[in-house]
């Protein structure tokens, strides 16, 4: 995918993609989703306030959902290092797509409203902003696969740049449209999650010790309960008794904090906290 970047006479960046988005599908879907797809991400691209490098949309079809969420579709753009991200389902591919963009809109919004509120702030604070309600969307539901035929087909170390203050694990917590988010928090080096409960957001560390209180929104819960120590078969099998989206847990094999998390085709995922977080220091 060509994306190039046009810089005007008065300084002002816009981005136009020249050739088209990154496309999958997977099972029955229409052509005409293709056009579709490349004509939302190229009215997005003109919206984003600094270069898209990448832009992909990903659509599949399953005839075991159910009918009104048998089409889910994802789209994802990373505009100069930031990655947001929407997905949806819905009856028919273009119901999907078009939640998606509305979505995805709303993300590059705060994308913008975030690069104006850092320019403003100085070096010292914490950058990203959050506000209660941003984030609860209409999920899809998950395909109810059958518990002899799940398996983790995906396991990735999540290894942000660097430390992030919690202000910034909430932002992307919400462009990235996930239930949760692990991440180190610089205010105590320790690896933590925000994730979504109910009606709120709520953070967690791996040993179960309070935040700072000066570094979070008022409206964040606060969960006190360490994470237990599991392997990862005994994190599948309280998953599943549960009936929970996700697992925090401190995998007792890896001695590394963990998430593992349902996917929407049925099977696990499994994100570990970077290798160079000791458990001793109660990070996961």
């Amino acid at each position: 995918m060509a994306i190039s970047m046009k810089r005007e006479s008065r300084g002002e960046i816009t981005t136009d993609i020249s050739s088209g988005v990154v496309y999958q599908t997977f099972g029955p879907v229409t052509t005409d989703t293709r056009a579709e797809a490349e004509t939302m991400m190229e009215r997005l691209a003109d919206l984003a306030p600094r270069q898209v490098l990448y832009a992909k949309v990903k659509a599949s079809s399953n005839n075991e959902r159910d009918p009104d969420q048998r089409f889910l579709v994802q789209g994802t753009m990373d505009i100069s290092g930031e990655v947001i991200r929407a997905q949806a389902a819905a009856p028919t591919a273009g119901e999907a797509l078009k939640t998606v963009e509305d979505r995805l809109e709303r993300r590059v919004s705060r994308l913008a409203e975030r690069r104006r509120d850092t320019s403003k702030r100085p070096p010292s604070t914490p950058s990203g902003s959050w506000r209660s309600g941003d984030l609860r969307e209409r999920r899809p539901d998950y395909f109810d696969r059958p518990l002899d035929q799940r398996m983790v087909v995906r396991r990735k170390t999540f290894s942000p740049g660097e430390r992030i203050p919690v202000s910034d694990a909430l932002f992307d917590l919400e462009v990235l449209d996930h239930r949760f988010y692990l991440f180190v928090d610089d205010a105590d080096q320790k690896p933590s999650i925000v994730y979504e409960e109910d009606d709120a957001v709520a953070i967690r560390k791996v040993d179960g010790s309070r935040p700072d209180q000066g570094t979070l929104p008022i409206e964040l819960t606060v969960n006190e309960t360490p994470a237990p120590r599991f392997t990862v078969t005994e994190a599948v099998e309280s998953l599943n008794v549960s009936g929970m989206p996700f697992f925090f847990f401190l995998d007792t094999e890896r001695n590394l904090a963990s998430v593992l998390y349902r996917r929407y085709d049925g099977h696990y995922g499994l994100v570990v906290a970077p290798a160079h977080v000791s458990s001793h220091e109660s990070e996961d």
